[in-house]
């Protein structure tokens, strides 16, 4: 038997944040093409109308996942980056934080393509302006790292950093088979393919030395 409905509105803030840990999970473990409201519904034991109540579409809700994650990245950027600590380290860091949120790194991989396009316009435009505190303390630890750069030069590198991101995840879920073959066919020369880590925080570090 499914769950009862949610009545009082701490309920109703629970059943919401039950929806997007399932819809987390099952997108961490199935490609998004995959899933659907019914399943994540089933999932959790609840009825299609249900979970349309809170979302009417599959977009929506991953769109609301991505904002979610774009708030928990930018309390981390906030905790961490306190200083100036020298590119290379400032770029090794900014990585790490990205790579500990698999989720934010998997979304990335989709909103801009796939969800934003089909949620129409005010939805995309609410999770845009969601986005904006992130953006804003980006530039603020890169004017803080980088105090000889102007604001131009920035907005530029932070732009860059945006149209890398998305490829994050596909460079880091490359199936070991791939990778040994790869390395056998010297595909990318001699070396062995670079950690997800050292290759995209040794990239951002040749892209920021235009700001030292």
């Amino acid at each position: 038997m499914g769950k009862q409905r949610a009545r009082s509105q701490e309920e109703l803030n629970q059943r919401y944040e039950d929806i997007l840990t399932a819809a987390s999970k099952l997108f961490m473990e199935n490609n998004y093409e995959d899933l659907s409201l019914t399943n994540i519904a089933k999932s959790l034991g609840l009825s299609r109308p249900a979970l349309y109540s809170y979302f009417q579409s599959k977009e929506a809700l991953f769109l609301e996942l991505s904002k979610k994650e774009y708030l928990a990245i930018t309390q981390e950027l906030s905790k961490k980056f306190t200083h100036e600590i020298g590119v290379k380290e400032f770029c090794v860091q900014l990585m790490e934080i990205f790579l500990s949120r698999p989720l934010f790194v998997k979304l990335l991989a989709l909103h801009q393509s796939v969800m934003e396009t089909k949620v129409g316009f005010e939805h995309m435009k609410e999770f845009k302006t969601a986005t904006v505190p992130f953006f804003r303390r980006m530039f603020a630890i890169c004017r803080q790292e980088f105090p000889n750069a102007n604001e131009t030069e920035i907005a530029q590198f932070i732009a860059q950093i945006n149209v890398l991101l998305p490829t994050v995840n596909a460079y880091h879920t490359i199936p070991v088979e791939q990778v040994q073959v790869m390395e056998e066919l010297k595909i990318f020369g001699d070396k062995p393919l670079r950690t997800t880590l050292d290759f995209y925080s040794e990239t951002l570090g040749q892209l920021a030395q235009k700001l030292v």
